[in-house]
């Protein structure tokens, strides 16, 4: 007889109840590239600025004397010595290579490497629990996320490395994370660890996990246009998986799909500059010719629409603009990045309070309350 042996209940759960422990997130789609907060790490604690990332699964921050890293604040070098609970850990060294980290190609690969040990880490005032951590020595000089902040901490593949699944498996918090990426009063953004918050969302529905290693959902199809008769005009198949990525600040699909909603939409000879802008050139827009772009919309497996404006995809602030008042595409062909070349990013999540649960295999999609994200 099999049985399922499920983490210890602690009273620190049961005090947080179904809302979990929400803290200011920051960051952007440009120049930032990638939405962060704080993870403490050490005895005595010390915080360091990680990025968000539900594509990966470990916890790597930049460390003292590291070759290309970057010092300016918030970030800060991880000195072992200064920690009375670190140690150093076979295998000693790790290597780690990531995409959609370069800005200006998302399929290139950029590699972190340096040393391993573990330490104790708390999140969201959620620990200590003792967590596998990388500590950089040397990055390569395409990784343009980690100019901002250098240092990630991943939410999938859960294992040593893995900051919150150590705290689900030491009973700290429910098997539940959420995030919400908007501008508010005090950071652009709030992640809520263990649970989901009402006051980030007050509705959100859910739909299953499709992920097979990665988050991710089914996509149905793709349409453009602002009403329904538009929509079903200008529909693209899809029936693919796209994985749920907060560490890529854009939208990545297929190259059939992006070959298709090029087509769709470029059929509109009333849209400056389309075939350019889908070509990946950037132009000068004014307002109104930004608004005449149409709506896109991704109808998932349950029927759930995802919609994204123009402002969602027509992108200010790009590394690939020539000037500030160009705008770029926020739709880019994926290739084989993530292995599929279809990945969600920022500019779709953003507009949503986004719900990993973990524990009932779901993702939950919440219109985001622009009144409390990043103003908690």
């Amino acid at each position: 007889k099999h049985m399922t042996l499920k983490p210890p209940h602690s009273r620190v759960v049961e005090a947080m109840g179904k809302n979990g422990s929400t803290i200011p997130a920051d960051g952007s789609v440009w120049p930032t590239a990638i939405y962060w907060c704080y993870v403490e790490i050490g005895t005595p604690p010390v915080s360091f600025p990680v990025a968000i990332d539900s594509g990966s699964g470990d916890l790597d921050i930049s460390g003292k004397g590291c070759n290309g890293c970057v010092t300016t604040p918030p970030n800060k070098g991880y000195d072992s010595s200064a920690s009375s609970t670190s140690k150093y850990v076979f295998p000693y060294k790790f290597s780690n290579s990531y995409q959609t980290c370069d800005l200006k190609d998302p399929t290139a690969v950029c590699t972190i490497t340096g040393k391993l040990y573990t330490d104790q880490v708390s999140l969201a005032g959620i620990g200590p629990v003792e967590v596998q951590l990388g500590s950089i020595e040397q990055q390569t000089s395409n990784f343009d996320q980690f100019k901002e902040i250098d240092g990630v901490m991943g939410f999938t593949m859960g294992g040593k490395e893995n900051v919150f699944s150590q705290l689900v498996a030491a009973g700290l918090c429910e098997n539940v994370w959420s995030i919400c990426m908007h501008e508010g009063t005090k950071s652009n953004g709030s992640i809520t660890i263990g649970g989901v918050d009402p006051r980030l969302s007050d509705k959100v529905e859910y739909v299953p996990d499709a992920g097979r290693g990665f988050h991710s959902v089914t996509v149905k199809s793709m349409s453009l246009g602002n009403t329904v008769a538009t929509r079903a005009a200008a529909t693209v198949p899809v029936n693919e998986d796209g994985i749920l990525d907060t560490g890529t600040n854009v939208l990545l699909v297929s190259t059939s799909v992006h070959q298709s909603l090029q087509s769709a939409m470029c059929q509109d000879a009333s849209l400056t500059g389309c075939a350019a802008i889908w070509s990946g050139k950037c132009l000068a827009l004014t307002p109104s010719e930004v608004a005449s772009y149409p709506d896109l919309s991704m109808e998932l497996s349950t029927g759930l629409e995802l919609k994204m404006t123009a402002k969602d995809y027509l992108l200010l602030g790009s590394p690939l603009a020539s000037s500030p008042n160009e705008y770029c595409s926020g739709i880019k062909d994926g290739g084989s990045a993530g292995g599929s070349g279809f990945i969600i990013g920022d500019t779709t999540m953003r507009n949503y309070y986004l719900v990993f649960d973990l524990a009932k295999q779901q993702i939950g999609w919440g219109p985001v309350n622009k009144d409390t994200c990043g103003s908690l």
